[in-house]
């Protein structure tokens, strides 16, 4: 969707995403952004994540806008396609082809899951538990290797 609808409006997705600056982001991106992060932790509550919510998240943003570029200029228009498959194997753990390439990594999936959900369920938790569990589940599903 975030491609086609920036083919579609080159000019407005040059506004939002065309010109990048550390540390500024147009309100209507963030919103976006947002937005999308929501429906990415729906994907992770689900157990279908093999990496963090946040990168994700980044990782289709950053494909979706690069393509989305590279389409406006005149690129490709298979690149799209190739693109959203390949990181799709790679965010996710049950797609056919992530199967293809690599065992089922069904202990990440959950603790990406259950980190996920970490905000819903934590209320049983002190807050030093909650923080403990986080960095231990953040740990078994290598976010600190993301760095």
């Amino acid at each position: 969707m975030h491609v086609g609808f920036g083919v579609a409006n080159p000019a407005f997705h040059t506004l939002m995403y065309g010109d990048p600056r550390p540390g500024a982001r147009p309100t209507a991106a963030r919103v976006a952004a947002d937005i999308f992060r929501q429906l990415v932790v729906r994907v992770a509550e689900a157990g279908r994540l093999r990496v963090d919510v946040d990168r994700a998240a980044e990782m289709v943003h950053a494909a979706s806008c690069g393509v989305t570029l590279t389409l406006i200029q005149g690129g490709d228009p298979g690149l799209s396609v190739a693109t959203r498959e390949a990181v799709v194997t790679a965010i996710c753990a049950d797609s056919p082809a992530a199967r293809a390439v690599r065992p089922p990594d069904r202990p990440v999936r959950h603790a990406v899951a259950l980190r996920a959900a970490l905000p819903q369920l934590a209320g049983d938790l002190t807050p030093a538990e909650r923080a403990l569990l986080a960095e231990w589940l953040d740990r078994l599903a290598g976010a600190d290797r993301h760095t």
